[in-house]
């Protein structure tokens, strides 16, 4: 019972963990907090800024990004434990590096979740290369189609930045203009699905279409 009792908290602690990111991602999109949107995305542009116009490596801009942070925090630590030995302000113990993180109990009981996570994803991808699934094969291959155009008109900076100005607008812009919204997206979804239903039954009468004979078989001399 103990066990049981250990295993269903950490899953309540692990979702809640989720749960909470999960809240903390969709406040942000959503400009719940104007100020802390306003920040992140204000820094996003100017990394963007910095990676197209002005030419900067992304991979230099992320490891100029680690080392002010950790300048800022070494500054913190180390300047608050001297500022405090000085008693020019109050002392106080700072915090320590825990030494575990993830328990036995942790993973065991979020097991079957991960497996059956990893089962789904396996699926979808054997059924996508395998071509079993006809209307999941049509829409991968549709969106990578749309994916490698936008990528070669706009390159892959200007799509990573289309993508972070849509994840910043759209989701408010739809809680605002919802019913509209949804008026235009059902009409495309009927049309996609029209499409979606001629393209399949195309390739089931071309299926199920008898194969002519090859001209240097039997049947096909006699023919």
């Amino acid at each position: 019972k103990k066990k049981k009792s250990t295993m269903s908290a950490a899953a309540a602690s692990e979702g809640s963990v989720l749960d909470m990111a999960k809240e903390k991602l969709q406040g942000l999109v959503m400009w719940e907090v104007p100020v802390t949107t306003g920040l992140v995305f204000a820094v996003g542009l100017a990394g963007f800024f910095l990676v197209g116009v002005v030419g900067y490596p992304f991979i230099t801009l992320v490891a100029y990004a680690l080392l002010l942070h950790l300048l800022a925090r070494f500054a913190y630590r180390h300047g608050k434990t001297i500022l405090g030995e000085l008693n020019v302000i109050e002392k106080s113990t700072m915090p320590k590096a825990p030494s575990t993180f993830v328990s036995v109990d942790d993973v065991s009981a979020s097991l079957p979740q991960i497996v059956e996570a990893v089962n789904r994803m396996l699926h979808a991808a054997a059924s996508l290369m395998l071509a079993d699934d006809t209307s999941l094969a049509l829409k991968w291959m549709a969106g990578l189609y749309a994916f490698a155009l936008a990528s070669r008109l706009l390159g892959s900076t200007g799509l990573f930045f289309l993508l972070f100005v849509c994840a910043f607008t759209l989701p408010k812009g739809y809680e605002q203009k919802k019913e509209e919204v949804d008026q235009a997206a059902a009409m495309l979804l009927s049309k996609a699905k029209e499409l979606s239903a001629v393209a399949v039954a195309k390739l089931g009468e071309l299926r199920k279409a008898p194969t002519k004979p090859a001209a240097g078989t039997k049947e096909g001399k006699a023919e």
